[in-house]
């Protein structure tokens, strides 16, 4: 019988094993950034980046090979830098549909191309100048609003300027003006309370807010295609759709 169990033990991991290994296709879209981790290669890096890379607002997104290179160290610390240079192809990486080929359940995620489209930590260097930031926004917002622990979102569509913020403990708010008005006048709606929901492990997401029987529901694109937008707004009166706009721009 014991041996029936190990039998049974060891299928179980071979089976495992073939699901979660990355297929011998998709090596050569990997290969070339772990090598280019392991030599130190900035330059190299940088021409695998798909850009503009995004950053957690309010970091800015970085828009070239040469920003990079001068933001690398803000991106990539040592540690970082070694999970990457020391990864198994084989039980490290994996394909998870449209999104891309993830390594270590998301970390760092790479396209079928081979291109670096998304990394999903911070380094101590990138929260020391976000908390900079943050002081910086604060100062540019009414003082209704210029009360919260970090920004989420700001967000320009075509009619709209939107503001997310984290009042603390994830205690979302939603702040919008008409895309004529400036951030220092005083929002034309405020709401509280909102509920982020993630979908799956790209970093796709959205945020709700409630008011009464409208919704505003704000689509974060985390990981996309190279058409996809920032993000979109959308407005519901209970189950009926009264706008969509896309995002124009990011702040």
């Amino acid at each position: 019988m014991k041996y029936i169990n190990f039998i049974f033990f060891c299928l179980s991991l071979l089976f495992t094993s073939h699901i979660f290994a990355l297929e011998q296709k998709y090596h050569e879209s990997v290969l070339p950034v772990i090598a280019a981790f392991k030599a130190h290669d900035k330059t190299a890096i940088a021409a695998l980046i798909r850009y503009p890379l995004k950053r957690q607002y309010p970091l800015p997104d970085i828009k070239n090979e040469a920003e990079f290179i001068n933001r690398f160290d803000e991106v990539f610390d040592d540690e970082l830098t070694t999970v990457i240079a020391s990864s198994n192809i084989k039980t490290d990486w994996e394909k998870v549909g449209w999104r891309g080929i993830m390594l270590n359940n998301g970390v760092m995620w790479v396209d079928t191309d081979g291109k670096i489209i998304g990394i999903n930590s911070g380094t101590s260097k990138e929260q020391t100048l976000a908390k900079s930031l943050i002081e910086d926004d604060k100062q540019s917002l009414h003082s209704s609003i210029n009360n919260f622990e970090k920004p989420v979102l700001d967000w320009r569509t075509a009619n709209y300027h939107i503001r997310v913020d984290d009042l603390g403990d994830h205690n979302y708010r939603y702040a919008v003006w008409n895309i004529d008005k400036r951030a220092k006048d005083k929002p034309d709606m405020v709401l509280f309370n909102g509920d982020v929901t993630v979908s799956g492990t790209g970093g796709n997401h959205h945020y709700t807010f409630k008011n009464g029987r409208y919704s505003y529901i704000l689509h974060v694109t985390i990981i996309g295609c190279d058409t996809s937008p920032p993000g979109w707004l959308e407005v519901y009166k209970d189950d009926e759709q009264l706008l969509s706009e896309d995002v124009m721009s990011t702040h």
